[in-house]
């Protein structure tokens, strides 16, 4: 077979330029990059994991710190994202705006309004995966095999954006951790009677008053009713068997089942896992390494 000196040149050009990327994805150093904004409030900051030798598939996650949505921080969770960054993801975790938790611990409970509702927050994190698109070819990382994944109040915040139309086809993965899944109060017995500082919280949540009428506003921070047929996230859940958080109700076992019901009868594909024995921040001996392995093997089966 005869070949041209032009198509000679041509071969030995591509092995040189496919050889040079290669080369340049392989001598890439691990970077951590802290406390990046992505918005124009002090809380609106992440902090940015980029493995060694990464590439433009690399798989992102974002992560979402819990704490009510009135505390937290991304600095809590250091141990999942320096496994995740071990097994050649990129990780950013991120920081958020909060609701305002003054005057909920005084006699009597002092009402007011949150300048910074739920809503806020979804909207934060939207930021925060468009923050990380727009600089995944600068990172060298993937913009398209990205996940959420969130612990508790993170965890709502990452299943409310998944599931919301800000999340067009951007974010392919959410793994739930603890999160809160069905926020309303008033199918409740006897709801009224709940610890005076879960209402406020209720209302600084939403802005609206914990009633019957207001009810379409804590479905909509309850991603069991923001699930829906158009966002067929594959969503992992991972519950803690003894999953109490202060007074707050509907934290067990049966909302987390009726929240697997629900994405199924949508068709949404999910995983359910419970970890025995663990407590809401899986701080039990051996058991924040159990959801690691969970959540591992889910986002590497799906991202």
């Amino acid at each position: 077979m005869k070949i041209s000196l032009q198509s000679f040149c041509f071969i030995v050009l591509s092995i040189f330029i496919t050889s040079c990327k290669k080369s340049s994805s392989q001598s890439l150093k691990a970077e951590t990059k802290l406390n990046v904004s992505y918005g124009s409030s002090a809380l609106q900051n992440m902090d940015v994991y980029l493995p060694a030798n990464r590439n433009s598939e690399t798989k992102v996650v974002v992560f979402v710190h819990g704490g009510s949505f009135i505390g937290g921080d991304k600095s809590e969770y250091s141990s999942i994202v320096e496994e995740l960054v071990r097994r050649n993801f990129a990780v950013v975790n991120i920081n958020y705006r909060l609701v305002d938790a003054s005057g909920l611990q005084t006699n009597p409970v002092t009402h007011k309004q949150s300048a910074i509702l739920i809503q806020h927050q979804v909207d934060d994190v939207s930021s925060a995966v468009d923050y990380t698109i727009a600089h995944a070819d600068e990172w060298q990382v993937s913009k398209s095999r990205i996940a959420v994944a969130g612990h508790s109040a993170g965890a709502t915040l990452g299943l409310l954006y998944s599931y919301g139309n800000k999340n067009t086809n951007k974010v392919k993965v959410v793994a739930n951790l603890a999160g809160a899944l069905d926020q309303t109060f008033t199918d409740i017995p006897s709801y009224h009677l709940l610890p005076s500082y879960i209402l406020e919280m209720g209302y600084r949540y939403t802005g609206f008053e914990v009633s019957v009428a207001n009810e379409q506003h804590y479905k909509a921070i309850s991603p069991l009713y923001v699930a829906n047929p158009n966002q067929k996230i594959p969503t992992l859940t991972i519950f803690p068997e003894n999953n109490v958080v202060g007074d707050f109700p509907k934290q067990g076992r049966v909302t987390f089942d009726a929240f697997t019901v629900k994405l199924n009868q949508l068709g949404v594909p999910n995983k359910f896992v419970q970890i025995a024995g663990a407590d809401h921040s899986f701080t039990k001996v051996g058991n924040i390494q159990l959801v690691f392995v969970e959540l591992l093997a889910y986002l590497n089966a799906n991202l």
